[in-house]
């Protein structure tokens, strides 16, 4: 499965973003801080799922608030918050452009 992955720098912050974490992850705090002082990935999204990446937009925002510095991969390639936000926006394209074809098709 296609995945976008999400990593944490390890800062004096870390039991604030743990915090944010617990809200949108069922893992432990134990678990959590383990990952983050790791440097591994401490989520993972399906690439191909619309809802997913919009929860995982939700979640960077919310840590980028908090002061986390957020590394987001596409598989293992690290790409920026624009690519996501530019994925998203394509998945919602083609959504939309789904939608006028099948309201066209059955006007027809």
């Amino acid at each position: 499965m296609a995945e976008m992955n999400l990593q944490i720098e390890k800062d004096v912050n870390e039991v604030k973003y743990i915090s944010i974490l617990r809200k949108s992850i069922d893992k432990s705090i134990y678990e959590l801080k383990e990952l983050i002082n790791n440097n591994d990935f401490v989520i993972s999204y399906n690439l191909l799922d619309v809802d997913e990446l919009l929860e995982m937009k939700k979640l960077v925002s919310s840590l980028l608030k908090a002061g986390a510095k957020v590394h987001i991969y596409e598989d293992n390639r690290e790409v920026s918050i624009e690519f996501l936000d530019n994925l998203i926006e394509s998945y919602l394209d083609t959504e939309r452009y789904q939608e006028e074809v099948d309201e066209q098709m059955s006007d027809d």
